[in-house]
């Protein structure tokens, strides 16, 4: 059972995706190489979109693959995803960092 962790403690990507599987909605400490910030997945995150919870102005996210990789980091993109951009989250897409403004 992976329990909980507060800031400055942080979960492994592959820590996060376990605290997600035991019905977690979302774990807000995960480290992904140089990003940190709270994971959910692809599922919560567009749910939270749909209902409002999360608006531009709260904050944005990185998507991530299945293993963790972060997608859209291209030299001169930033790689963000806000959630009026919802409709163009890419098929690869399985889980979001997100981060609060």
């Amino acid at each position: 059972m992976i329990e909980k962790v507060e800031y400055p403690e942080f979960h492994t990507f592959e820590e996060g995706k376990q605290f997600l599987a035991q019905g977690n909605w979302i774990d807000y400490e995960v480290k992904v190489g140089h990003h940190n910030g709270a994971l959910m997945t692809r599922e919560t995150w567009l749910e939270s979109v749909a209902d409002h919870s999360f608006i531009d102005y709260d904050g944005m996210g990185n998507e991530l693959t299945e293993d963790g990789i972060v997608l859209g980091v291209a030299p001169g993109e930033p790689g963000w995803i806000y959630p009026s951009q919802a409709a163009r989250i890419r098929p690869e897409t399985k889980y979001i960092l997100w981060y609060n403004r």
